[in-house]
């Protein structure tokens, strides 16, 4: 009886444990400077996507887990600097990074066993604010990579 009371006691761990992301940890550490903070189970994210939004966009809120949309305020870009290095250090991979004028975005992912597993969107518009939205997911790279190109061909189209 011990055992089993063991080994159920291990998986709860290992099942808890699982389901923590990258971003999740980088707002625990920094949720003081949390303006603003919604954890969005996909189900509700599909009931609330606009009828434009993009295939792509449908396939990406559909292959999620969970969204965690979070505002920070941003004051001496303290929380871009600091998100910069959590980046290096967890080994997130940057997609890809656009900058107009003052305006700024960059998509970074985690990949596991060959599984993109989390997508981290960063963006900011003034030194003040700082948006960022966590997306647990399970997309292969092909899936990832369709997603990104089905993206620029309607922006190349338009």
């Amino acid at each position: 009886m011990k055992q089993l009371f063991t080994g159920l006691l291990l998986l709860l761990t290992v099942t808890i444990t699982a389901q923590k992301t990258s971003f999740s940890d980088f707002y625990k550490d920094h949720q003081d400077e949390a303006q603003f903070s919604m954890s969005v189970p996909t189900s509700l994210a599909n009931l609330i996507s606009d009828e434009g939004d993009s295939e792509e966009i449908d396939l990406l809120v559909k292959k999620a887990e969970h969204c965690k949309i979070t505002v920070f305020s941003n004051k001496s870009n303290t929380i871009e600097k600091s998100f910069r290095k959590f980046a290096r250090s967890q080994g997130l991979t940057t997609l890809v990074k656009v900058k107009d004028g003052k305006d700024k975005a960059a998509i970074y992912f985690k990949e596991k066993n060959d599984l993109i597993r989390e997508i981290i969107i960063k963006a900011n518009s003034d030194e003040d604010k700082l948006i960022m939205v966590g997306l647990k997911v399970k997309l292969t790279k092909d899936e990832l990579a369709e997603i990104v190109s089905g993206l620029k061909d309607k922006k190349a189209s338009r």
